[in-house]
């Protein structure tokens, strides 16, 4: 595909745009049909900096209590859940900084209540 990118920089054949597109298509399809039996995604692979991030100077969402010691976050677990509602919201985990696993579900544009239910 970039060769074709190449291509059409140099000579401006449109043509050589559609060549590219149809192989980037090509890849789409083929990661799509396989999206929906995935259940497990690993951080390094779909967000290197989380999983490099460690002792951050941010509190646990959730986790503050006043005049208790803020609970920051130490790391994130590198095994991300994909659960198998509708939706397909992700679970993570991050470790606070006192030692404790705290889970979050991440869901765009929904409510999280019922799958909230559901990872109970």
């Amino acid at each position: 595909a970039k060769r074709w990118l190449d291509l059409f920089k140099r000579d401006r054949v449109k043509s050589d745009v559609k060549q590219a597109w149809d192989i980037y298509y090509s890849v789409f399809t083929r990661i799509n049909s396989q999206l929906p039996g995935l259940t497990h995604l690993e951080l390094p692979f779909v967000s290197p900096p989380l999983q490099e991030a460690r002792n951050l100077d941010l509190a646990v969402p959730g986790s503050y209590r006043a005049g208790q010691p803020v609970v920051r976050i130490a790391r994130f677990v590198s095994s991300i859940r994909v659960l198998s509602s509708k939706q397909r919201p992700r679970r993570i985990t991050i470790v606070g900084s006192d030692g404790i696993n705290y889970r979050f579900l991440l869901k765009g544009h929904e409510d999280l209540r019922q799958d909230e239910r559901v990872m109970q």
